[in-house]
């Protein structure tokens, strides 16, 4: 369990609050009852490795690449189209 103390503590005592980490390996502080900050000591601290997100599958790319643009009287149709939809909500 991390010793929890006060922010207002940890701002006026920060050696103490160093000492504190260095010892016991986390120190949890505390605004209002909730937990606002944790000082780890570096034996304690998650790697790079350990911190990075599992790799996801790259999302397809809407648009086909070398795609020509739709002519302008079909972006005027898909426009007109997807505003009449919006209106009758």
């Amino acid at each position: 369990m991390a010793k929890r103390i006060s922010a207002t503590k940890a701002k006026n005592n920060f050696g103490a609050l160093l000492e504190d980490v260095a010892m016991l390996g986390r120190v949890d502080i505390v605004r209002h009852g909730r937990v606002v900050a944790v000082v780890l000591s570096p034996c304690h601290a998650p790697t790079a490795s350990e911190l990075r997100e599992p790799s996801r599958p790259a999302r397809p790319d809407p648009i086909p690449p070398n795609s020509e643009p739709p002519p302008p009287d079909e972006v005027r149709k898909i426009l007109r189209d997807a505003f009449r939809k919006g209106s009758k909500r």
